[in-house]
């Protein structure tokens, strides 16, 4: 009986030798939150979870280009990223995107508070869809997947500096809508 390593690079080495352990530990570990990522960036469940498919598939048939630079995570989300880019580009052609974030929660709760959650929501999603598609990578990794910049900047390609401009601008974008809307506040504390 073989066992999984908690390890990620452990993992990717598994991918390599052909292991369906490697890969099912890896899906087990990132599938939700490449799924998130991917759905608040295409606003679409089902295309997000396409996507997801196709980021894992893409992970086994082309292991034996990760070079263990950056950490498998950053390796998966660049990869969710660069499929969202494209995928946006071919929407953009034919279609504008919405952009639906986050699923309804499930559990008790008062109709009134349900509502206001909704509607906060429904805030949210549509200030997000006014920001750049370089604003919103750059908040979702850093602030909704907690990436540290440096981590981000491996993810996107980009520099570090150029991390801190964009959440920066998505932050003051995002503080101004919702002033204007009377929506939720947005915090300066990076989560």
């Amino acid at each position: 009986m073989s066992t999984v390593p908690d390890d990620d690079a452990d993992l990717m080495d598994r991918v390599k030798a052909g292991d369906p352990a490697g890969a099912e530990g890896l899906f087990t570990r990132y599938a939700g939150p490449i799924l998130g990522f991917t759905e608040r960036m295409l606003g679409s469940r089902a295309e997000a979870e396409e996507v997801t498919q196709d980021v894992f598939l893409k992970m086994i048939t082309r292991c034996g280009q990760y070079d263990g630079r950056a950490s498998v995570s950053t390796w998966l989300f660049a990869i969710a990223a660069n499929a969202c880019r494209d995928r946006l580009r071919s929407a953009w052609r034919t279609t504008s995107v919405p952009l639906e974030a986050v699923p309804e929660p499930k559990g008790e709760g008062s109709i009134e508070g349900g509502l206001l959650q909704k509607e906060q929501r429904r805030v949210v999603r549509a200030a997000l869809e006014r920001l750049s598609r370089e604003q919103r990578e750059a908040l979702l990794l850093a602030r909704y997947q907690g990436m540290p910049y440096a981590e981000v900047a491996r993810t996107l390609g980009i520099s570090e500096g150029a991390v801190k401009t964009r959440v920066f601008r998505a932050v003051e974008t995002l503080r101004a809508l919702f002033a204007e809307e009377g929506g939720p506040t947005w915090t300066a504390a990076r989560s």
